[in-house]
């Protein structure tokens, strides 16, 4: 897999452009279509809208991060970006996007650098069991591509629409998190530098609405 370098630009989304996209496949039985706004005509990163479109009598449900902050920091804008919108823009350093542009994407499903990962390192979005209740979530990649890989967002998906699981540790979900399905438990891995490991495990409520603390432990190399 090339790898390719995101300017990951922090400005404010640019809604002169329009940028519509959709996936050449089904995923998880979805039609996906939606519409980018790119921060700057030559960014791969802006804001989204991406609507999902559920077979005859399933539930669709929209994610949009559009007019939205991050952490509450009206100077933040949240942002996405992925490997579809990267590999576009960096085929040739002349790229535009225009508006009106239809882009199609490829629904990635590799590991990426992180090979045991139970979740996609490429995909901006994958629907995933993350609290053991039976009912997949639907999870949005940041795509950041860190020591820990990249960080995902966890969303319920309810008749009324997508509702955010943003308590821990379903607020700290990352390409290195452990999921034992048996055991109801998620271990958080915090890397700290080169050095440092931390791992966290939260044992997860049958509802999958809490989680409490029930293991703590550090790893250290002193090089």
């Amino acid at each position: 897999m090339l790898f390719l370098s995101c300017k990951n630009n922090n400005g404010k989304s640019d809604h002169a452009l329009t940028v519509h996209i959709k996936y050449d496949t089904p995923v998880n039985g979805y039609m996906v279509t939606g519409e980018f706004y790119p921060f700057d005509a030559q960014s791969e990163t802006g804001q989204v809208e991406l609507h999902f479109k559920a077979p005859s009598g399933g539930q669709s449900f929209i994610y949009s991060n559009v007019g939205k902050t991050e952490n509450g920091n009206p100077e933040t804008p949240a942002k996405f970006t992925g490997l579809n919108l990267c590999e576009y823009i960096s085929t040739d350093e002349n790229t535009l996007f225009h508006d009106g542009d239809t882009l199609v994407f490829h629904y990635n499903t590799e590991a990426g650098i992180l090979e045991n990962s139970s979740l996609y390192y490429y995909a901006e979005f994958q629907f995933f069991d993350v609290d053991f209740d039976g009912e997949d979530e639907f999870l949005v990649n940041d795509y950041y591509r860190g020591k820990g890989g990249n960080n995902y967002e966890v969303y319920e998906i309810t008749p009324e629409g997508l509702n955010k699981k943003s308590f821990e540790p379903f607020d700290r979900i990352t390409s290195s998190t452990d999921f034992d399905a048996k055991r109801r438990v998620i271990t958080d891995v915090l890397r700290d530098g080169v050095f440092n490991t931390d791992y966290t495990e939260y044992e997860i409520a049958p509802d999958g609405n809490s989680a409490r603390v029930i293991g703590h432990r550090e790893e250290r190399n002193n090089y």
